[in-house]
């Protein structure tokens, strides 16, 4: 990420709200180039921090520039836990914010399509091309993978 602005060059330091601090040494007095610290953990799927830069000079106002911190999200519970390709199977968990992949998995991964109905809820529907027996499904969000839950292809 990179912040604009004046004075930069002395005792720089990115503030990013309550999860930390980076040291930075910025090479232009108008522009510094961080990398977000790791959010240690957070109440809610999503948490927005507010950044800020301190030099010699101070510590600035947070102004407008934020940066949004997902969760993983997590799956609870899958209905059925069993299907052939092209069932409809309700996937129920947390942190469903985002979601950009449904993935099943037994010796072979595919990629489900999928219909979120809420942050704690989605549809996917059963791919084609996986072998009979045990498998698992994950969810994929910018906050990471979810756990896997067990899902057999029948």
């Amino acid at each position: 990420m990179t912040l604009f602005g004046t004075n930069f060059l002395s005792g720089s330091q990115v503030g990013v709200g309550s999860v930390g601090n980076v040291a930075v040494t910025p090479t232009q007095a108008s522009q510094v180039t961080f990398t977000a610290p790791a959010n240690p953990g957070q109440v809610g799927t999503v948490s927005t921090q507010a950044v800020t830069i301190t030099t010699a000079g101070g510590t600035s106002t947070s102004g407008t520039t934020q940066i949004d911190y997902y969760l993983a999200p997590a799956i609870t519970s899958v209905l059925p836990t069993s299907g052939t390709a092209g069932d409809q199977i309700t996937v129920n968990g947390t942190g469903f914010v985002g979601v950009d992949s449904v993935t099943f998995t037994d010796s072979a991964t595919a990629t489900a399509v999928f219909s979120p109905v809420s942050g704690t809820q989605l549809v996917a529907t059963v791919p084609g091309g996986l072998a009979a027996g045990a498998g698992t499904i994950t969810v994929h969000t910018c906050g990471g993978n979810s756990n896997a839950q067990t899902f057999t292809i029948i």
